[in-house]
């Protein structure tokens, strides 16, 4: 009973070094608010998204990296101080003229994938595993590498690839489901169009089952549901 109770006096203090970063996300020319925003923390590769209020919170300490992104909108980062851990930081996100600047935009999804691809070729491939690539020459059983595997080189590898793939995913998703293309289809702009992509934004599994035609009756089927009058 003695140990539960001190076990219950401790349970506070775990988490008792922990601080964090919180505040607003808003468009910087008309300070509507930004839901859906993912926001990083690069340094320990934590992430958060935005409420649909555009208000965030992340796990952050003195001098970690964040970086606050949207799509259709020009990323902000910040350099966490003390301060900022105790009055909260409000990020204005400005429009990103080369994702809005035309009603209809040619994606450079391609020739971005490609590039991601020959820069960090050596990550998508899939890494060895516990062998650490090793079999013994004549064919029989396995030779396990567990240092290999599980050292902390090997663990932030697969961490960066598992990134690297989810980024690539997610600049797939912006590519079919863009802010310029959705706002030409269903004539939103603003709050309601940050509020609708967030709200509708397809998973990586469904965007590639959709082709052309399918997207816009995706989207105008979403609409639908977006302006319908709530009962």
């Amino acid at each position: 009973m003695l140990i539960l109770f001190l076990g219950t006096l401790l349970l506070p203090a775990a988490g008792f070094g922990q601080t964090y970063l919180k505040g607003n996300i808003f468009v910087y020319t008309n300070d509507s608010p930004v839901p859906g925003a993912s926001v990083t923390n690069i340094t320990s590769g934590k992430t958060a998204i935005s409420t649909p209020a555009g208000t965030y919170i992340i796990e952050a300490k003195n001098k970690d990296i964040v970086v606050f992104s949207f799509t259709g909108l020009t990323s902000d980062t910040v350099k966490v101080e003390e301060q900022l851990l105790k009055t909260g930081y409000d990020v204005g996100l400005k429009e990103d003229p080369h994702t809005l600047k035309n009603v209809t935009v040619i994606s450079n999804y391609q020739l971005d994938s490609l590039r991601r691809r020959e820069e960090y070729g050596r990550y998508f491939e899939k890494g060895p595993g516990i062998t650490g690539g090793n079999r013994p020459s004549d064919g029989f059983g396995i030779s396990v590498s567990p240092i290999s595997h599980f050292s902390r080189k090997a663990r932030e590898q697969r961490k960066f690839r598992k990134q690297l793939i989810k980024n690539e995913e997610e600049a797939y998703i912006d590519y079919v489901f863009s802010p310029a293309w959705v706002s030409k289809l269903t004539g939103l702009k603003n709050d309601s169009l940050h509020q609708f992509m967030y709200r509708y934004r397809p998973s990586y599994k469904l965007a590639r089952t959709l082709d052309h035609a399918d997207i816009i009756v995706y989207i105008n089927d979403r609409y639908k549901e977006f302006i319908r009058p709530k009962q």
